[in-house]
């Protein structure tokens, strides 16, 4: 298999979150704010934040912030080690804002397979790099821009589609065996 180094800028744009002001913020409403609690850093994906109550965002928003289900999203600031490179795919349309913290990223899909690029940047070769650059020393950040500046070497788009497709399959699978495990009768 044949890898072709490439700059992100040339597969994806990136674009930044809503500034949200916290005068919106609530405990209950139809859309929610993407925070970096969504994240699930250690063992990767989307999760529910159960750490806060006003998650909910009764403000004026535009459209664009709205996501929609299977847009992949990445942290812009790291609260905890090992957040930066994270990605997370939207599960439902219509239900979650796009916060300033978080990045969509949006693949140029006749370059780059979607679901390839969901498992492509949270990879080792691009944590370190963002890693190398993120800014601060206790809370780091990066920029939308330092994300496209990072180098990556990638199959053609037959294969990308391939590994893509069996990287979901196997993470739907752990998803299944999970969920199957929360529902096993507790042993007496």
């Amino acid at each position: 298999m044949k890898l072709i180094k490439h700059k992100l800028r040339e597969l994806i744009s990136i674009r930044r979150g809503a500034s949200l002001s916290g005068e919106y913020y609530s405990t209950e409403g139809e859309l929610t704010r993407l925070t970096l609690g969504h994240f699930d850093y250690q063992g990767g994906g989307f999760k529910d934040n159960t750490s806060k109550n006003d998650l909910f965002f009764v403000g004026p928003i535009k459209q664009e912030f709205i996501l929609n289900e299977g847009d992949i999203i990445t942290p812009l600031t790291e609260q905890t080690p090992g957040l930066l490179g994270s990605t997370a795919q939207i599960p439902e349309s219509g239900k979650y804002i796009q916060s300033q913290d978080v990045a969509l990223i949006i693949p140029d899909e006749s370059k780059l397979d979607k679901d390839f690029c969901y498992y492509l940047l949270p990879s080792k070769i691009v944590k370190q790099q963002l890693a190398a650059g993120a800014q601060q020393t206790k809370i780091r950040h990066t920029t939308p821009d330092r994300i496209k500046d990072l180098i990556v070497f990638i199959p053609e788009l037959s294969e990308q589609m391939r590994i893509g497709n069996l990287l979901k399959s196997i993470d739907r699978k752990i998803a299944l065996n999970r969920e199957i495990n929360r529902n096993l009768p507790l042993a007496a």
